[in-house]
């Protein structure tokens, strides 16, 4: 069925949730899996970004479960954004087996750090120069994964609070009455 007779029959209605919905505590479930990344992706994404926003003074990109987000903004993305950040997760693995023969999850902390180093700063003062051999496609998907990862950090609650971030100034709009 196309999705103007799906409209027409009112099959295409969107769903509904009760007013009290949360839908961060469906992330937070202990059975909680993966609707789109295989669960290596899942685990790389979340190494990935807890090298990139580790735990400080606040919580990191793990316990904002970044990961758990991106898997459900990705399970309903169109399959060329989809595409672009399992590319990304791609090369990190490939340039890990390259580098060290074995998948990113499994090197060593030190390991991961030198190769998102070198991802996301491929050159050195010396090549800094009209000489400058071609960019260096890590750099491109660090960026992409980087910008990934931030996005949902930074959009999560533990993320808004890390910010600063309280609340509207005001409490809740309420409208027009």
């Amino acid at each position: 069925m196309g999705a103007a007779a799906a409209a027409a029959t009112g099959a295409a209605s969107g769903r509904e949730f009760p007013s009290n919905y949360d839908a961060s505590k469906e992330l937070e479930r202990e059975d909680w899996k993966p609707l789109f990344l295989d669960e290596h992706q899942n685990q790389t994404l979340v190494v990935f970004s807890e090298i990139l926003i580790p735990a400080t003074d606040t919580p990191g990109a793990k316990a904002a479960l970044v990961n758990r987000f991106l898997d459900a903004v990705l399970a309903v993305e169109s399959r060329e954004t989809q595409r672009s950040l399992l590319d990304s997760l791609g090369f990190l693995d490939g340039e890990s087996f390259a580098r060290h023969h074995a998948a990113f999850v499994y090197l060593t902390a030190e390991q991961q750090a030198e190769l998102i180093t070198y991802m996301a700063y491929p050159h050195t003062l010396q090549t800094w120069d009209e000489s400058m051999p071609p960019p260096y496609r890590g750099y491109t998907h660090f960026k992409n994964l980087k910008d990934w990862v931030s996005r949902a950090y930074y959009s999560s609650p533990v993320g808004m609070k890390a910010l600063g971030y309280s609340g509207a100034p005001g409490g809740v709009f309420e409208g027009c009455k």
